[in-house]
């Protein structure tokens, strides 16, 4: 996942209508949400932190994915997309989505039954 799919993300959750108040809710200038989806920047650690924030997951996912994209060395890059990778597959599946739409999750492979007796 790409660090523009939690940018993306936040604006979902929230129910944000434009980049103008993504960024107003990140405290940033709307100029830097632009040079992120042209991909002329990547976010810093300070940006990752908050977006992670928002959506309610670790760190270091974000701050992983961020180092991965930003890094230029095919073996530094390596690293972190596997620590970013490592994050997202011990993360409750589909907590993003949960948390974005208010969807229930399934329980997982048992139902609880109530009765009146």
């Amino acid at each position: 996942m790409e660090t523009l799919e939690y940018l993306n993300a936040v604006k979902e959750k929230y129910q944000l209508k434009s980049d103008y108040q993504l960024a107003r809710i990140l405290e940033l200038m709307p100029s830097n949400i632009t040079a992120y989806r042209k991909k002329r920047r990547v976010v810093d650690d300070y940006v990752a932190a908050k977006v992670s924030e928002l959506l309610g997951i670790e760190i270091l996912e974000l701050v992983a994915q961020a180092n991965a994209e930003r890094e230029k060395d095919p073996q530094k890059r390596a690293y972190w997309e596997a620590k970013a990778k490592t994050a997202r597959e011990n993360r409750e599946p589909l907590d993003v989505l949960v948390a974005s739409r208010g969807i229930e999750p399934r329980t997982r492979g048992f139902s609880i039954r109530c009765s009146t007796n």
